[in-house]
C-alpha cells in the first residue's frame, strides 16, 4: 500500500480509474475537465517532447515527478500532506440536510473555486460521489470521492463557504462521505497543504493519521513563440 501511495495519480488511474486515464507516451492523465492532474510511473523519468503534445494547459502532478524537456516549466507548490483512515469503523453522521450532488451540478465549481480555483472541473463530479449542504437553492458545503486506488478512495473537495463556517458542515460531510467508502469495503485517504495545520487536525480528530508529505508540482508549457 505504501508505493501505491506514495505515487497516488498513477495508481488512481492504472486501478481504480483506468478507464478515465488519457495515455500519452509514458504518462498518464485525466482528461481535463476532469481534473487537471498527470502522472508518470517513477519519479524524475523523462517525458519526451511527444508525450506532452496534448497537455494544452498547466497540468499538476502529486509524488512521482518527472523531468521534463527545455522550455516547459516545473513550479514547486509545497508539499502536500497525505493521511489515511486507521481507526475502526466511522458511525454514520445523521443525514439530514445533506444531499447527494448531480455529478454536473455547476455549483460544485463555483464553491470550490473560492477555496482551490482550477483544482475542481466542470465533470470532476464523476470521479465519485460529492455530497452537499445548502442554504435554501445555495450550495454552501460539499464533500465528496475523487481518486480512486480500488482499496483506497481520495476524501476531497471539502469546502464551506466563507459565510457558513464554524457550523460542523465540513466534519458532517467528511464523516458522511468516509462512512460510504467503509460501506464500500474501501480505506479513506486525503490529501492536504502540509502548512494547513487547521484541517490537519480535524482530520486527526476523525481519526485519519499522516503517511508523510508528497511532492507537488505544476507543469507550464514553454511561452508562444
Amino acid at each position: 500500500m505504501k508505493d501505491r501511495l506514495a505515487n497516488p495519480i498513477w495508481s488512481a488511474l492504472t486501478s481504480g480509474q483506468r478507464h478515465l486515464a488519457q495515455v500519452l507516451g509514458d504518462m498518464r492523465r485525466y482528461e481535463p475537465d476532469v481534473a487537471p492532474f498527470c502522472a508518470v510511473p517513477e519519479d524524475g523519468m523523462f517525458v519526451r517532447g511527444t508525450d506532452l503534445e496534448y497537455v494544452t494547459e498547466d497540468a499538476y502532478f502529486l509524488g512521482a515527478t518527472p523531468t521534463v524537456p527545455e522550455g516547459w516549466r516545473l513550479t514547486e507548490l509545497g508539499g502536500v500532506m497525505q493521511m489515511v483512515y486507521r481507526d475502526g469503523p466511522v458511525d454514520a453522521p445523521p443525514p439530514e440536510g445533506i444531499v447527494q450532488l448531480d455529478a454536473l451540478d455547476p455549483a460544485m465549481v463555483e464553491l470550490t473555486d473560492i477555496a482551490f480555483p482550477g483544482y475542481f472541473r466542470r465533470r470532476t463530479g464523476i470521479m465519485g460521489r460529492y455530497y452537499g449542504i445548502h442554504d435554501g437553492e445555495r450550495l454552501v458545503a460539499l464533500s465528496g470521492e475523487r481518486m480512486d486506488l480500488s482499496d483506497l478512495r481520495e476524501v476531497s473537495a471539502v469546502c464551506t463557504h466563507p459565510d457558513y463556517t464554524g457550523r460542523g458542515y465540513a466534519k458532517l460531510l467528511v464523516r458522511h462521505v468516509m462512512h460510504g467508502m467503509q460501506r464500500d469495503g474501501v480505506t479513506p485517504m486525503l490529501h492536504v497543504g502540509e502548512k494547513n495545520a487547521r484541517a490537519i487536525a480535524l482530520y486527526e480528530a476523525l481519526g485519519f493519521e499522516r503517511n508523510g508529505v508528497l511532492r507537488h508540482a505544476k507543469l507550464s508549457r514553454p511561452p508562444s513563440t
